[in-house]
């Protein structure tokens, strides 16, 4: 059987026997798959530094289609993300808390490439020095946004009507902003109109394009709410980088 080509994101990898791993690859051919890397591991691994989390590589893949598991052949590191991850402390977590949030929001075996281009953009903005923060705060709003989970800015969730300026009052009933003619009272966070603004840029731009060194206060919570019940789980590199964010505010 001929070998399936792809581009793919290293989203993790865990030991198989003495030897080799399992490595959860995100696919721009057949979304996320699974594949045992004979070799990787060991005083000569076959695969170096490719099998690393969030690299950019090009695989080759053998087995049926469909398959739960298939054997990696061929590995090309294109692009390494271990240096930029590795800068300082709050990276790197950022950098495993991104991988995580890729695999938790792509199904097996589900080609996504609107989802595979967002992880490139957010590792390549990276890169280029947009604050972690920034960029997480992207990754999950888009995310959540592919898959139909954010609530419009601009409508309530409860009447339809439009949203007037300022900021959103968020009402978990009804799975949404609402508005106050509505005569709800909000039972979920309220976010202000600098994080509306920012959520706006955020949706119009490309992650190389933010300019902001953090994100709005409450954004952040806000995510994880709707991450989490999505999930209906949290997220381990989330918790880390949280901790993280006390300690240097303390």
């Amino acid at each position: 059987m001929p070998p399936i080509a792809s581009d793919a994101l290293v989203l993790r990898s865990y030991k198989l026997g003495e030897t080799s791993k399992v490595v959860v690859l995100l696919t721009r051919e057949r979304g996320k798959v699974r594949a045992v890397a004979k070799g990787a591991r060991g005083a000569r691994p076959r695969y170096q530094s490719a099998l690393e989390p969030l690299s950019e590589v090009r695989v080759s893949l053998y087995g049926r289609q469909g398959a739960e598991l298939y054997r990696l052949g061929g590995c090309e590191l294109i692009r390494s993300a271990f240096l930029t991850g590795s800068r300082e402390l709050e990276t790197t977590l950022s950098f495993s808390y991104f991988a995580e949030l890729l695999d938790a929001f792509s199904p097996d075996g589900a080609a996504d490439d609107a989802t595979y281009r967002l992880g490139l953009a957010t590792i390549h903005a990276a890169e280029e020095g947009v604050a972690p923060r920034v960029l997480a705060r992207y990754l999950e709003a888009w995310l959540l946004k592919l898959h139909g989970l954010y609530p419009s800015l601009d409508r309530c969730s409860s009447c339809g009507a439009t949203l007037p300026e300022g900021a959103r009052e968020y009402h978990y009933p009804a799975h949404g902003f609402v508005c106050a003619q509505c005569g709800l009272t909000a039972s979920g966070p309220t976010l202000s109109a600098n994080a509306r603004a920012f959520l706006a840029r955020i949706f119009r731009l490309a992650p190389s394009a933010l300019t902001e060194r953090d994100e709005p206060a409450g954004l952040g919570s806000f995510h994880q709410q709707l991450v989490e019940r999505h999930l209906e789980r949290d997220l381990p590199s989330l918790r880390m980088l949280n901790d993280l964010t006390r300690e240097n505010a303390s």
